[in-house]
């Protein structure tokens, strides 16, 4: 009778595991289907979005197989809502090689003037006569071709991709060089994203060269790339007000002791690119020339706020020692450019620390371009053959 009763016992029980394993197995079985429905769901949208996008990209591909690829033909119209110190409903267009300025021809018997940076060369949200490089041709005249062929975030590196790709093609006779603050971030912060898809040393790297094949991950990671511009308060379609820009936190001596110690390890390496683009320009007979990058704080009272530019706390320290971070870079171009016997400009001592010449920390409005224009024209010389002269 009692063998019987546990007989009867571990036969329920053993139906209760079975129906309780059927039961788990079904469940797993209908995850597993939902989620290979989801997959397949997430599959077929994403490859009709990559279908459409190669054939109207809201982002540009400035990058493919580790070239540059120029902006060519284009026309972008730029309300600047969030701006009053650049003119509203901006246009700024790109000729047939993806430069702004007018039609370059490399057979031209014209002076022809190439003007190589980043962001403060090409000037993104400046409307086309108001960028400084515009008013300077302006000021050059008719017997002179100037193109302005600044891309944003570009560095040293990538100048230097640039020019081996374009440099015989274009046959310029001079090229201007305003560089150094985007090997700032290059030597702090490690490459940027251009640099990163040029070396493809790293996971970013790896990444951005599947940007090259996807215009849907180049959309996605566009999209996380300013997300965290904003995040970090380095969106450069901004202006700035200053008094919100004062930081919150400031870093120890020690940890400035150690930025400014990767940013003096640093100039040896930035010393050879500058000699490379040095090379580049002279192994077809271009006349390099060298501009410092010039930045808001310093030293000094600005004449618009009345605030005191050099203690004013700024990306973790003072406004004196973020222009000290920076003046490493100015020097080593300009000790560079007296070694190798290369025009500089140090547009970085003229331009005064005055925030109605700047939308932010270095970009320039349109107050700043036309005052840019001017130090040009009063340093630069121009003789009746066409070679530069630097006036002191």
């Amino acid at each position: 009778m009692i063998s019987l009763k546990i007989d009867i016992y571990f036969s329920g029980f053993e139906q209760c595991l079975l129906i309780f394993a059927a039961n788990t197995f079904n469940m797993i079985k209908k995850l597993f289907s939902y989620l290979l429905y989801c997959i397949y769901l997430l599959l077929i949208v994403g490859v009709g979005l990559e279908i459409f996008l190669r054939f109207y990209s809201p982002i540009e591909v400035r990058i493919s197989s580790g070239k540059v690829v120029l902006p060519k033909n284009q026309k972008y119209l730029l309300p600047n809502k969030s701006f009053d110190k650049l003119a509203k409903n901006a246009v700024h267009t790109k000729n047939s090689w993806g430069f702004r300025g007018e039609e370059w021809d490399p057979a031209s018997p014209r002076v022809k003037v190439l003007f190589v940076g980043g962001s403060t060369t090409e000037c993104y949200f400046s409307d086309d006569k108001n960028v400084w490089t515009s008013l300077y041709a302006r000021q050059l005249g008719k017997d002179y071709l100037v193109n302005n062929a600044g891309l944003n975030g570009h560095s040293t590196f990538g100048h230097i991709t640039l020019l081996t790709e374009y440099i015989r093609d274009l046959k310029p006779d001079y090229v201007f060089f305003l560089a150094g603050i985007n090997d700032v971030a290059v030597s702090e912060n490690g490459a940027n994203a251009f640099d990163n898809k040029i070396s493809g040393n790293n996971l970013e790297g790896f990444v951005i060269r599947l940007e090259e094949r996807s215009r849907l991950l180049n959309l996605l990671h566009s999209f996380y790339r300013s997300y965290q511009a904003r995040k970090l308060d380095l969106a450069d379609n901004l202006q700035w007000n200053l008094a919100d820009k004062k930081s919150k936190y400031l870093y120890s001596e020690k940890e400035k002791e150690e930025i400014f110690r990767k940013h003096e390890a640093a100039q040896a390496a930035y010393a050879g690119r500058l000699k490379q683009l040095i090379s580049l320009c002279r192994s077809v007979n271009a006349t390099p020339v060298f501009i410092t990058q010039p930045l808001l704080f310093g030293r000094g009272t600005d004449p618009a706020t009345g605030m005191d530019l050099g203690s004013f706390p700024i990306y973790g320290m003072t406004g004196r020692e973020y222009y000290q971070k920076l003046d490493y870079y100015n020097e080593t171009m300009r000790k560079t450019g007296a070694e190798n016997g290369v025009a500089v400009i140090d547009l970085a001592a003229f331009l005064p620390h005055d925030s109605r010449y700047y939308t932010d920390d270095m970009h320039f409005s349109d107050a700043g371009a036309v005052k840019i224009a001017e130090i040009l024209h009063n340093k630069i010389e121009f003789d009746s053959n066409k070679q530069l002269h630097i006036k002191e």
